[in-house]
């Protein structure tokens, strides 16, 4: 699809691969104004296989829509850029997760879990059968 959107030089693009990726970048766009007019973020990162795939020949349109379809004090807050993690985004916020939890906790280890009570009618059960 992108190859036939963006073919080498001297090589004619495909239009239906253009309109294609030009409705596509309208969806994420008004995906993202949900999400600016819920939220109102100062930032919004696009990132993984789909933003280093598609990244700066798709992002003017997204941010074009995003901004059409957002109410408009919000959207004005608002920056659209591409993130720079590229495609390992995704594995590297996870990797960062278990790290966030410890220095949230003052750098100390996690306190064991207290065992729960186990359900009423486990202890009544077990109760009045004889052992």
């Amino acid at each position: 699809m992108l190859a036939g959107a963006y073919p080498p030089e001297g090589e004619a693009a495909d239009p239906v691969a253009l309109a294609v990726l030009e409705e596509t970048a309208e969806y994420v766009g008004a995906g993202l104004s949900d999400l600016i007019n819920l939220f109102q973020p100062e930032r919004i990162l696009i990132g993984g296989w789909a933003g280093h795939q598609l990244g700066a020949r798709f992002l003017p349109a997204v941010r074009r829509y995003a901004a059409s379809y957002a109410l408009r004090h919000p959207a004005q807050k608002v920056t659209v850029d591409l993130g720079r993690l590229g495609p390992d985004a995704v594995t590297v916020g996870a990797a960062i997760l278990p790290l966030a939890d410890f220095f949230a906790r003052g750098g100390r280890r996690a306190e064991p879990a207290a065992q729960a009570p186990g359900p009423a009618w486990r202890t009544a059960s077990s109760e009045r059968v004889p052992h």
